[in-house]
This record gives C-alpha cells, sequence and structure tokens, in this order.
C-alpha cells in the first residue's frame, strides 16, 4: 500500500509538494520483527507511515488493546516518519505519545466502513483534540452525491483528509488535493485485491497528475449513467497537460434522479464545465440558465459551462459526428438513418438536416422516433423499417447490434457512436458488406476538441 502525502516543504514556498511514501500495514504482519521495520525504515528511500490498525477500524491486529499500545510504542522508538492512530484510542495514550515523538508526524483516523454519520461534526471536533499532521475521515460512500459532500466537508476543514471508500468515491480521491486534503491513498500496479475505489498511483500520476492538483485546480469532469467505458478523462487531462492548464477532468456516476442534489455540490465545489452523456443530455436542461439556439432545437445537450454564476450547455455532438461523416462523403443530398432517438440521435440528426441530409429516425419505441422527427422535420419509424436507398448508417442506440446485419447495405457509409470498443458488433458486421467504415472515437475526439474550445475561450 502506499499513501501520498501533501505537504508544503518550506513555509516561505507558494506551491505544494507531493510525497510519495510507503504505507507499512504491520497489524497484516504475523510476526512483530522490530528489526525489519527497523532496516525497512533506514534502507527506503521514500518516507514510511506506520499503522497498526485494529479491528474495529478495518485492520487485523490480534492482541489486546494494551498489547497494541506497547507495539505501537516500541514501533515509535524508531521515529518513523508518519505514524497512523486511531481517534478513539485511550485520550492519554494519544496526547503522550504525541508529545514524545515528536520527530513522526501523526494522522489520527476514523473509518466508518457503513456511511456518513449524522455525526460527523462532533466527531471531527473531538479529534480535533489532539494536536497533529492530519485528521484522517474514512466514509463509505455511496453515490457520487455523498461523495461530493464530503469534499464539501475538507475543504471546509483545512486538515481534514477525506478518503471517500467504494466505487462511487473514486473521483473523490483524486479530488483530494484541490480540497485541501493533506493525505490521500493508492496502490502499484502490481498490487492484487486493490480497495474497492482506490486507484494506482500511476494512473493518479500519469493521467491525473495528482502532485500538481492543488486549491487553485480547475475541476471539469462527465456526469451520466454509465461512465466507467468513457474516454474523456485520457483525452481532457492529456489537453491540460499539453497547455499546461491547472486543471483535471474526472468522471462521476450521476443518475436522473441525482441532478438536483448534484448540480447545488457542484456550484459549491467550484465545478468549471461538464460533460454530459446519456440518460441525462436531455434530463438536464431544467437545471441550466442558458442554453445555446442550436441545443435548444436539438433538445439535448452534452456540455456546460460555469461562468460569472450561470450554467451554459451546448451541444457537441452532432457537429463531432457530422465532421468525421464528412472527411468521407458530403452528405449535402444523402439519405441517413439514423438507429435510436436518444440525445446524441437528436443531435445528429440536426446537424444532418442543417447540411442537407435527407434523415430518418428508427427506433424501438416508434413514438420517440416520432417526436424526434416531429421536432426536427424528418422521417420516422421502427427498427424494422430501414429502407433500402439510404447511403450512410448510423447505429445511435445503446444496442451492439439493434437491426438484422442483412439490413446493412453493401458499400455504404456506416457509422457506430460507441467508441470503446473500437471494432463493434455493429462494424464488423457492416465490414463483412465492404461499407465504408466510421469509429465512434472519431465523433469522440472531434466533440471532445470543441468542448475544450468552449470551455477554454468564454
Amino acid at each position: 500500500m502506499l499513501f501520498l502525502s501533501k505537504f508544503r516543504v518550506d513555509s516561505s514556498a507558494n506551491a505544494d509538494f507531493c510525497s510519495i511514501a510507503q504505507e507499512l500495514r504491520l497489524d497484516l504482519s504475523p510476526s512483530r520483527n522490530l528489526e525489519y521495520v527497523k532496516n525497512f525504515l533506514q534502507n527506503f528511500s521514500e518516507a514510511v507511515m506506520l499503522t497498526v490498525r485494529k479491528k474495529t477500524q478495518g485492520g487485523a491486529f490480534e492482541g489486546t488493546e494494551q498489547e497494541r499500545e506497547i507495539y505501537i510504542e516500541e514501533l515509535l522508538t524508531l521515529e518513523p516518519p508518519f505514524f497512523d492512530l486511531e481517534y478513539d484510542m485511550r485520550p492519554e495514550f494519544i496526547h503522550q505519545v504525541i508529545k514524545k515523538y515528536s520527530k513522526t508526524r501523526f494522522i489520527l483516523s476514523y473509518h466508518n466502513f457503513q456511511a456518513i454519520p449524522f455525526d460527523l461534526e462532533k466527531i471531527y471536533l473531538r479529534m480535533q483534540e489532539y494536536s497533529v499532521f492530519s485528521y484522517k475521515i474514512a466514509i463509505m460512500v455511496h453515490s457520487a452525491v455523498e461523495a461530493l459532500q464530503m469534499l464539501l466537508f475538507a475543504k471546509s476543514h483545512p486538515k481534514a483528509s477525506v478518503i471517500c471508500m467504494g466505487e462511487e468515491g473514486s473521483f473523490a480521491r483524486i479530488l483530494g488535493p484541490v480540497v485541501g486534503n493533506l493525505v490521500g491513498y493508492g496502490c502499484l500496479d502490481e498490487d492484487e485485491g486493490v480497495v474497492p475505489g482506490q486507484m494506482k498511483i500511476s494512473e493518479l500520476v500519469d493521467i491525473y497528475r495528482y502532485p500538481f492538483l492543488n486549491k487553485d485546480t480547475a475541476i471539469y469532469g462527465l456526469i451520466g449513467d454509465p461512465v466507467d467505458k468513457s474516454q474523456g478523462h485520457i483525452y481532457h487531462n492529456a489537453v491540460f497537460r499539453k497547455r499546461d492548464k491547472n486543471a483535471v477532468y474526472v468522471k462521476m456516476r450521476i443518475k436522473p434522479e441525482d441532478l438536483a442534489n448534484f448540480i447545488p455540490l457542484a456550484i459549491d465545489m467550484g465545478v468549471c464545465g461538464l460533460s454530459i452523456t446519456m440518460p441525462l443530455k436531455e434530463k438536464i436542461l431544467p437545471f441550466l440558465d442558458e442554453v445555446s439556439q442550436d441545443a435548444q432545437q436539438i433538445g439535448a445537450v452534452n456540455t456546460l459551462a460555469f461562468r460569472r454564476g450561470k450554467i451554459t450547455g451546448i451541444n457537441t455532438d452532432g457537429q463531432g459526428a457530422l465532421d468525421a461523416i464528412e472527411k468521407k462523403l458530403c452528405v449535402r443530398g444523402k439519405k441517413i438513418v439514423l438507429l435510436g432517438a436518444g440525445g446524441a440521435a437528436r443531435a445528429i440528426a440536426f446537424e444532418a438536416k442543417l447540411r442537407g441530409a435527407d434523415v430518418v429516425v428508427l427506433n424501438r419505441t416508434v413514438q420517440k422516433a416520432q417526436k424526434l422527427a416531429a421536432d426536427l422535420n424528418c422521417g420516422a419509424g421502427g427498427l424494422d423499417e430501414i429502407p433500402e436507398d439510404y447511403d450512410i448508417l448510423i447505429n445511435c442506440s445503446p444496442e451492439s447490434m439493434p437491426i438484422d446485419p442483412q439490413k446493412i447495405r453493401p458499400h455504404s457509409c456506416v457509422m457506430d457512436i460507441v467508441y470503446s470498443p473500437r471494432e463493434t458488433i455493429f462494424l464488423k458486421e457492416a465490414a463483412l458488406k465492404n461499407c465504408s467504415l466510421i469509429y465512434g472515437e472519431e465523433m469522440f475526439l472531434n466533440q471532445a476538441a470543441r468542448q475544450t474550445v468552449f470551455w477554454m475561450n468564454p
């Protein structure tokens, strides 16, 4: 296990420094070999934190509390750089070791493996009775909304280091330094049995530039459900790195019913911009202050900017898709068949009509296709009503093969807006018909580039 400590190297410096240190979970060791620990501390090139966790705080120490206190004090005589103590240990013991072993930075820990406690403020006040390097509060969160609530707690409590446990809290671990966390955790690539939500050091450093994140870092991200397969964090964080912009992009799983709680929290967090994916592209409209004219006509947005107290929405999906298609052929006068009638289909249909194409929207629920067609003045029907004379076929549905493969017209132009995997079943079937293929990643890169322009050029 590794832990990341964020602290100021020089009190006169303006920049934060991220130290990567090794955590030794000695409660997991079958023996109490002080000589081994001493050698490790002397020979390990980075800083080390020692932990002897009891079972009620998620550890595995076998023995009485008195035996654990004796063992901890023996370890402290070795003067480790960091030591993790549980906040509910005997108060006299905590005060004693903090005073006696002044060369060690102490982290006081509280764990809750069920939920956010209703009396968290009181718990934190009790922890502050001790003067330590950081107060670590590790909480199991069950939604991105809860993770944001915990991040805001850290933001308003300067010495608190909040660790959101569970998959829903993964993005919050990345944003720790942005809200002032002094301590965070990650693991080595080769580690097995990673704690749910915990990230590998290589990801934190190489993708998110964790060592350089600070309170001035601008927050961007993706919301929707699901978000796990999105590659947006790869693209946008690479752009921030290339432009030397102090910003980070994370993924948050948000359901439609979460939006009413999510939006105020995002504002309080100082979020600068968001990408929107299904099923939120239409659902989020009532929460916006301004919507671009074309996004209003489309009836869906995929990009938000938080500026000057307002949330503005635009849509880059249609332009991204049509730019990719028109690298192959001009769409003016061509017949385009769209499979699906969601937010992306609406954007693509709108842009295709704008560029002079004849558009037909087909959907499993015909009424939804008919509504889209009525809004955008195009054709509609069910998935079994594919015309024989189309030029371009685009899969905008969440299904990997929404139609009978025999309905794919040989030598036509075929696109799938899904980009992971690159070779979808739909495109593989189209390849067998000698079709010209357009991959979802082409649309993704085009629309993401437009998002960047929107965010960076207010």
